[in-house]
C-alpha cells in the first residue's frame, strides 16, 4: 500500500491507513463497502478522525483501503447520508466538525445565540415579493391573493453555510422593507426602522428530515442529508406576529438549547 503523504489531508492519513490495514471479513457475509462505512463511521464518531478536517477525495481513499472507486462511493454516500462526513462542492469532503450550540431564546439576535468560537457572517440568497402562503395569511390576517416578501438567507461559520433561512413578512407591516434591507442587510434595522423596539420568539417548532435539492444546495450537502427543521415566529412588543421564519441546520451540526429569561 502506498505511504505518500497527502497534501491537506497529513491529520488523518496515519488513520486511515490504520483502518485500512484491518483485514476485511467475507464480503459474502458483510458487504466490503459496508465495512469500510463501518470503520470510518466508528473513527468519526471516536473523533479519531479530526473533526472539520478534509478527507483525501475519493480515488485516493479507494487506493488507500485496496478498493475500487464504486465501493469507496457506497460507503462515503452512506456517511454524508448520515452526516457523519459532508461533501462541500468545489472543496471536497469533510469529517463532521463539532455540533455548535444555538440557545433560543425570546429576543436574542443569531449572532448571539450562536455560540461558536468562529466568525458568523450572513449571505443574502434572494429578496422578493411573492403570493402569501397560507401560514402568512393566517399569521397576518391577510386576504386571499396578498402579496408578502420572502427573505432567503445562509449563515455562515468561518465561510462554512451552516444555516438557511426564508423568511416571510407582511407588507402591511413593513411597507419599506424591501429598501430598508437593501440598504442596512439587516433585519433588526428593518424592525427599528418601522417602529418596532423590541421582539420575542413567541413559539419555535423543530421537527427532522431531509435536505430537499434547495437545502442542499444552500447548505452545499449531499441530497437527504438528515437536518434539523425549525419552524418559528417573532412578535412585537403588543404582541402581534412580524416575522415568520422556516429555518434548516444540517442534523450534526447544531445544538439547540431552549433557554427561559
Amino acid at each position: 500500500m502506498a505511504r505518500t503523504r497527502i497534501a491537506d489531508e497529513d491529520s488523518n492519513y496515519e488513520e486511515l491507513v490504520a483502518l485500512a490495514r484491518k483485514a476485511y471479513l467475507d464480503k459474502s457475509e458483510h458487504p466490503i463497502w459496508q465495512q469500510i462505512y463501518d470503520r470510518l463511521a466508528a473513527a468519526c464518531r471516536e473523533r479519531a478522525l479530526v473533526p472539520g478536517s478534509r478527507l483525501p477525495g475519493e480515488y485516493r481513499l479507494a487506493e488507500i483501503f485496496g478498493v475500487n472507486r464504486i465501493t469507496m462511493r457506497n460507503a462515503l454516500g452512506r456517511l454524508q447520508e448520515e452526516g457523519l462526513l459532508q461533501a462541500r462542492k468545489g472543496a471536497g469532503i469533510f469529517v463532521r466538525a463539532p455540533a455548535q450550540r444555538y440557545v433560543i431564546k425570546d429576543n436574542m439576535r443569531f449572532s448571539m445565540s450562536l455560540d461558536a468560537s468562529g466568525t458568523v457572517t450572513t449571505r443574502t440568497v434572494s429578496l422578493h415579493r411573492r403570493k402569501a402562503s397560507a401560514w402568512a395569511r393566517e399569521a397576518y390576517g391577510l386576504a386571499a391573493g396578498a402579496e408578502t416578501v420572502e427573505l432567503h438567507r445562509v449563515r455562515l461559520l468561518d465561510g462554512n453555510p451552516i444555516y438557511y433561512a426564508v423568511k416571510e413578512f407582511s407588507l402591511t407591516i413593513f411597507p419599506r422593507l424591501e429598501a430598508d434591507y437593501a440598504e442596512h442587510g439587516s433585519v433588526t434595522r428593518v424592525y427599528r426602522d418601522h417602529g418596532v423596539t423590541s421582539f420575542r420568539r413567541a413559539e419555535t417548532r423543530v421537527s427532522g428530515g431531509f435536505a430537499d435539492a434547495v437545502q442542499s444546495e444552500r447548505l452545499t450537502l449531499t441530497p437527504m442529508t438528515p437536518v434539523i427543521l425549525v419552524d418559528s415566529h417573532n412578535t412585537d412588543e403588543d404582541g402581534r406576529t412580524i416575522e415568520l421564519n422556516r429555518g434548516c441546520w444540517p442534523l450534526t451540526s447544531v445544538e439547540l438549547v431552549f433557554s427561559t429569561p
